[in-house]
């Protein structure tokens, strides 16, 4: 089974600054130690290859900025270790990441590669960003052990398999879903993936409103379904199983009947009965987010969810225009 000494700890990053520091650090202080730390730099920011340096880390830069998937690519090219771990920029590592990696793989020898999940206490203090890290947390904690995907903010994968398959799609420049696509491939050629939800690391980012409509539309879901249809499949697991489909129906359905019924009045009832099963179906959620953040975060939370319902119809609906995935 593998163990520290087999793995090589890659981050991509594209710019230095706080969060940078803060990820490196964190990774500095593993115990046990990965065989080596690899910082890919997508782009030429010297303050990167400067943090990297500080803490005895090899670095890489790609002054072309090649993008996310390619820059992944290169690191693991410059690395030694049978077992590549990925991490984003913008998380903070636990000093036994490494040593709750190999012991939960240990019963699992069959799997290729590991995948696990943001904590419950997200780092960023605003509304929005507790509750989108919340809500990550929260569907990865309720997921099937058997995964469909990859995740690269806190995954694993033996080198031999990531190599036979190709790696990561270098044709993802922006992250998307590139890691879900690397699943998607590493399943079709036989390999096993476990969710393992208590593997965990801290997300250091903050989000805006915007960056949260940009990203559940342009970034996972029109992409992720343009990704589906060319892999004629629709997995009932994670952010696309048969329960988030549901709601997103009940979601668009109830405000196209709110916005009907300022002309039809019957609408108006109706709407709000859909919208209160979309409600009702989700208490567990809220309830969460009651106990993890108070009640004003689940019941604020709930027109924000509402959104990430509506706008992944919006981006399934756009992605099925091209069956193009990237």
């Amino acid at each position: 089974m593998p163990d520290a000494a087999d793995c090589s700890l890659i981050v991509p990053a594209h710019r230095g600054g706080p969060m940078l520091e803060a990820c490196l650090d964190s990774i500095a202080r593993l115990d046990p130690r990965p065989r080596e730390v690899v910082v890919a730099v997508d782009g030429a920011d010297p303050a990167v290859l400067a943090a990297a340096a500080r803490r005895g880390f090899t670095a890489l830069a790609y002054p072309t900025a090649p993008g996310v998937a390619a820059t992944r690519n290169a690191g693991v090219r410059a690395a030694r270790g049978t077992v590549l771990v990925f991490a984003d920029s913008d998380t903070l590592l636990p000093a036994d990441h490494l040593a709750r990696l190999t012991a939960l793989w240990a019963p699992h020898p069959e799997a290729a590669a590991i995948i696990g999940s943001y904590d419950a206490a997200p780092a960023a203090p605003g509304f929005v960003s507790r509750y989108r890290n919340l809500l990550h947390h929260y569907t990865h904690q309720h997921g099937a052990k058997e995964a469909q995907t990859f995740w690269a903010g806190c995954g694993a994968v033996r080198r031999d398999a990531f190599e036979v398959i190709g790696g990561f799609d270098e044709a993802y420049r922006i992250p998307s879903v590139e890691d879900i696509e690397l699943g998607y491939r590493l399943r079709r050629a036989g390999h096993r993936i476990r969710l393992e939800a208590t593997w965990q690391v801290k997300h250091l980012k903050r989000w805006r409103l915007r960056d949260l409509i940009v990203t559940d539309i342009g970034r996972r879901a029109i992409p992720w379904t343009r990704l589906l249809r060319r892999e004629g499949r629709l997995d009932n697991d994670l952010n696309i199983d048969h329960a988030s489909r549901v709601n997103a129906a009940l979601v668009c359905g109830g405000g196209a009947l709110l916005a009907v019924g300022i002309l039809w009045r019957p609408g108006l009832p109706a709407g709000a009965f859909l919208l209160g099963a979309a409600v009702a179906r989700n208490l567990p959620f809220y309830r969460f987010l009651g106990r993890t953040g108070g009640w004003a975060l689940a019941v604020g939370s709930v027109p924000l969810h509402w959104l990430y319902f509506a706008g992944a119809t919006v981006g399934f609906l756009l992605g099925r225009l091209r069956s193009d995935p990237r």
